[in-house]
C-alpha cells in the first residue's frame, strides 16, 4: 500500500470561487435582452450576436469544466485540499489550502461521476472553526456572489474546493479518472477505524 493517494480534481473548483461560473449565463442574459430590446442593428445581425453569443458562452463552460488539477492529496494524517505549492496562479487565497485532519472527519461518502469519483468529507463536532469555515445568511451569500460580477474580485476568494459546504459541514471534491473500485480500498486504508467509508448508490 503506498504511503499516500494524490489524483486530479476535475472542474473549475480548484482555480474558481463557488458560484463564479453561474456569471456566463448571467451576462449571456443580460446581452440577450439587450439585443431583444434594441431596434438596432438589424435582427439578422442580433440574432447572429446571439447565437454567437450562446457558442461562446457553452464553449467556456465546457472549457473550465475539462481542466484538471492535481489538487488532492490524502495519507494517513489527513486530506489536503487546494492548488498544489508550485501554482502560480495569481490571488493569495486562490493559493490556500484546506487540512483536514482524520480526526475532525467523521465520514467519507463517495458517488460515482461521469469519468471520475466525488468524495464527501464530512465534519464532525470536534472540527475547528477554520475548517467549517464562517457561515453567512442567504442574503450575505447573495451579496458575495454579486460581488464576483465585479471583474477580477474573484482572485480576493478562496476556491469552491476549499470551501465547506453547510448542512451537514463537508468538503467535495470531484476525482478525475479514478473508480470507486480503486478509492475505496485506499481511503479506507488511510482513514482510521472510527471514520466510516460509504458508498452512494444512485436509486433507479
Amino acid at each position: 500500500m503506498p504511503d499516500g493517494l494524490s489524483a486530479q480534481v476535475a472542474g473549475s473548483s480548484t482555480i474558481f470561487p463557488r458560484g463564479y461560473l453561474w456569471q456566463a449565463p448571467v451576462w449571456y442574459a443580460v446581452a440577450a435582452g439587450w439585443l431583444a430590446l434594441s431596434h438596432w442593428p438589424p435582427l439578422w445581425f442580433r440574432l447572429s450576436a446571439l447565437a454567437g453569443l450562446l457558442g461562446a458562452t457553452v464553449t467556456f463552460l465546457a472549457v473550465v469544466n475539462s481542466v484538471r488539477t492535481t489538487a488532492f492529496t490524502a495519507n494517513e494524517t489527513g486530506v489536503w485540499l487546494g492548488l498544489p505549492p508550485y501554482s502560480r496562479r495569481r490571488g493569495r487565497l486562490r493559493r490556500a489550502t484546506t487540512y483536514l485532519p482524520w480526526q475532525q472527519i467523521e465520514r467519507v461518502r463517495m458517488r460515482s461521476r461521469p469519468g471520475g469519483v466525488r468524495l464527501e468529507f464530512i465534519l464532525n463536532s470536534s472540527a475547528h472553526l477554520a475548517v467549517l469555515g464562517q457561515r453567512y445568511s442567504p442574503l450575505q451569500r447573495a451579496c458575495r456572489w454579486l460581488l464576483l460580477l465585479i471583474p477580477f474580485w474573484y482572485l480576493r476568494r478562496p476556491t469552491a474546493l476549499t470551501t465547506p459546504l453547510e448542512g451537514p459541514p463537508r468538503y467535495e471534491v470531484t476525482l478525475r479518472g479514478k473508480t470507486i473500485d480503486e478509492l475505496r480500498p485506499v481511503i479506507r486504508a488511510l482513514a482510521p477505524r472510527e471514520v466510516a467509508v460509504a458508498v452512494l448508490v444512485r436509486k433507479t
